[in-house]
């Protein structure tokens, strides 16, 4: 086996075409956008960060792994559906590989596999007050950042923004303070990105989003339950010319990294 080392970041809600129309004023964005291969994933599963990043990491259709959407349960049972199928991590770590996984919410608890969380009591589906949430997603970065440090192959890494910023934020784009607030988190999320690379210099990488902006035109029901979803844009960056072509294909784009 070829020894490869892979950085996968998800960042939550990254829209291709908001970030691809204003990549000009973001100079993160831009340093990706301009120097690596990039291209707009149409989100074919139910765009609601559950059942798309359970499609990501299996490579199966929510109809097939089983998680539908939230529940109104809350907590205690926090989605509709019962899973079914094993995670890429899961296969690189059976085959020997040194994984880490850092608060990746395919469930909840996050998924957490071989990282040190400081004590810290991580950002999954429901957002820090609106005071503390800047400050807490830096946190939260920080200890990505300390944590990245160690021998990996593979490190998969689940960002809460943009998008839960999105809903704090710029809810809608409807004046400059908007726009403004709407770049300033999207360029932070594509910075946090590039620091991750440039600290631990992965042979290859790829920044991938689950989504993009909330959706008022499209209905979804899980179960009966009206479920609150978002446009179905999302995006793939990445250093090799290995490109995903649909959310899915993000779990065979890690396997072909390791040839599994």
């Amino acid at each position: 086996m070829k020894a490869m080392r892979v950085l996968v970041v998800v960042l939550d809600g990254a829209s291709f075409v908001f970030t691809n129309t204003f990549c000009w004023f973001m100079e993160d964005v831009m340093w990706f956008w301009s120097k690596f291969k990039r291209t707009f994933l149409y989100v074919d599963e139910p765009p609601l960060t559950p059942c798309v990043l359970n499609s990501m990491f299996t490579g199966l259709r929510t109809n097939e792994h089983g998680v539908k959407g939230f529940s109104p349960r809350g907590l205690k049972n926090p989605f509709i559906g019962m899973f079914k199928g094993k995670y890429i991590w899961d296969l690189c770590t059976a085959v020997g590989l040194k994984v880490r996984v850092f608060n990746v919410p395919v469930r909840i608890p996050p998924i957490y596999l071989n990282v040190d969380l400081k004590g810290h009591d991580w950002v999954d589906y429901w957002l820090p007050p609106k005071e503390r949430f800047e400050v807490t997603v830096k946190m939260m970065h920080e200890v990505v950042k300390e944590n990245i440090k160690n021998p990996y192959d593979l490190f998969i890494v689940w960002y809460p923004i943009p998008d839960q910023a999105h809903h704090h934020f710029f809810a809608t784009i409807h004046s400059h303070e908007a726009l403004h607030e709407a770049l300033k988190w999207y360029n932070t999320a594509f910075k946090y990105a590039r620091e991750l690379i440039e600290l631990s210099r992965p042979d290859a990488f790829l920044i991938v989003s689950d989504h993009g902006f909330m959706c008022d035109f499209e209905s979804y029901y899980a179960d009966g339950i009206r479920q609150h979803i978002h446009v179905r844009d999302a995006l793939a960056v990445t250093n090799v010319d290995d490109v995903p072509k649909t959310v899915r294909d993000v779990f065979h784009w890690v396997g072909r990294r390791f040839n599994l």
